[in-house]
């Protein structure tokens, strides 16, 4: 057994003062210890040195197969220019393998507002494939190499957005080896533990028809320190069903991103004449969610703007509503909502999954959200509305979108720019908690400190109840199924 003791431990949304000390026999809490409790001699005993701790922290939506591979990438986020942007790229270039992937690019920090051009890459990397994807991930370039190599696209434009960037990308992680992808996802693990969790649910497959090495990885889930919660994210729910998956999709998409202008509204942008994108007709998702529901598939739409959620929603709605509130179906991201379309929601059944970073990145009168859709910023990313109006709200960081952060997430939804959708300390812990578990549905055993429990405790050196700067919070220790697996320094 193991005595974990000297610690502030998160029981009933407080901090007990009388509970110092948590029991655990293998992978289970076994007993709360309270002052008065007498402690066997024989256990293992772990002095936390007064930290704080949490039920495990759960990230709901990420993209862990890129984000732990383009970790041995090139990081583009601090690029101001152009020039910049090539120096990265030449330097980084003696490092890298064959495939040479540069991510966090963002237009919008650069100087000439725009994305470098074919040949400006091929000046700095002629002679393998590059890369470069926006930070949201729905549009990319390529070099000339890369270009050549790739079949199946169909535009003549330089930067790739819809299906175009899908082939684009997940040609290049196609072909890969075994261990390069094994190696990605535990770069994946290792960023989720330092960032505070203990369980992530991920992606794996093309957006379209194949679920690529998701065999791969469910065979070797024992092998990470971290829990995957695997989604096969593509339209074959045949193939779904033979790997043995409970649920379907993750970013099979409905629209793009509000960055690349993809993400479809039912009125225009404010910078740009274009309402964004439906990539399927309302038919397509009626049959697909049918389908899904027939076999008894949790289903998960990424869609973003009013238009696509209407359309998602909608195709919920029409399914048997106690069959989607029981497999708990997912509406990703879910941003652009205004007070009819949260009326719609709360009445299909349907979970909304949202990545609070978002609005502290993107949000308020001055960022990306106000300069793209104008004065519609108001009514995006509504944690507290919805949560008000019965629909259980879901938190992730949409890795490597944003980071694995468990403070920067509690931090902006306790800080949203609308003082009107702020959360309390408790209600956004719980978002991270309770709520994560229960769309996994492991609500009976995971997201509480409780005995009987399963161990998974994320150990932090902060009281996130109280105020705090989410850019000095330290993961201290994660335990894991009762093991630890993780100790800062």
């Amino acid at each position: 057994m193991k005595y974990l003791y000297n610690a502030h431990i998160y029981h009933n949304t407080s901090f007990d003062s009388q509970l110092t000390g948590l029991l655990i026999d293998r992978d289970r809490i076994v007993k709360l210890c309270f002052n008065d409790n007498t402690v066997s001699p024989d256990c293992e005993k772990i002095n936390l040195n007064g930290a704080y701790v949490y039920p495990g922290f759960i990230d709901s939506h990420t993209h862990c197969f890129s984000g732990g591979l383009y970790l041995s990438g090139i990081d583009l986020s601090k690029c101001i220019s152009i020039r910049e942007v090539l120096e990265y790229i030449s330097n980084a270039l003696k490092d890298k393998q064959q495939y040479i992937f540069a991510w966090r690019f963002d237009e919008e920090k650069i100087a000439e507002k725009r994305f470098p051009t074919m040949k400006e890459l091929d000046s700095v990397c002629p002679d393998r494939p590059l890369l470069l994807r926006r930070i949201d991930g729905h549009s990319c370039i390529l070099n000339s190499k890369a270009r050549s190599l790739i079949p199946g696209i169909i535009s003549s434009d330089e930067i790739l957005i819809a299906e175009d960037n899908d082939i684009a990308v997940n040609w290049l992680q196609d072909n890969l080896s075994e261990e390069e992808i094994i190696e990605a996802y535990k770069n994946a693990a290792k960023a989720a533990l330092k960032g505070g969790f203990t369980t992530v649910h991920t992606m794996i497959g093309d957006a379209q028809m194949s679920n690529q090495h998701y065999r791969l990885i469910r065979d070797h889930l024992n092998d990470f320190p971290i829990g995957f919660e695997l989604y096969p994210q593509s339209f074959n729910i045949t193939d779904a069903l033979e790997l043995g998956a409970k649920r379907i999709g993750g970013c099979i998409l409905a629209d793009g991103s509000i960055g690349s202008h993809t993400a479809a509204m039912t009125l225009p942008y404010k910078d740009k004449p274009t309402s964004g994108i439906l990539y399927h007709n309302d038919e397509f998702w009626q049959i697909f969610i049918a389908q899904a529901h027939k076999h008894n598939l949790q289903v998960a739409v990424h869609c973003i703007g009013d238009a696509a959620i209407h359309q998602i929603n909608s195709a919920y709605a029409i399914q048997d509503r106690e069959q989607v509130k029981e497999l708990r179906d997912e509406l990703i991201h879910c941003e652009v909502t205004p007070d009819s379309l949260i009326q719609e929601i709360a009445k299909s059944g349907a979970v909304a999954v949202m990545q609070p970073a978002f609005d502290l990145l993107w949000g308020g009168n001055s960022g990306l959200y106000a300069e793209r859709l104008g004065e519609r910023y108001r009514i995006m990313n509504r944690y507290k509305t919805l949560s008000q109006n019965d629909i259980t709200v879901c938190g992730s960081s949409d890795w490597y979108i944003t980071d694995m952060n468990i403070a920067m997430s509690l931090y902006a939804l306790i800080h949203h720019h609308n003082l009107n959708e702020r959360l309390t300390p408790c209600e956004a812990i719980k978002i991270y908690t309770e709520n994560n578990s229960w769309l996994n549905h492991t609500e009976d055993n995971l997201g509480k400190i409780e005995e009987g429990y399963i161990a998974d405790l994320s150990i932090m050196d902060t009281d996130f109840t109280k105020p705090f700067d989410w850019n000095k919070v330290q993961t201290s220790l994660i335990v894991k199924n009762g093991n630890i697996f993780y100790v800062n320094g």
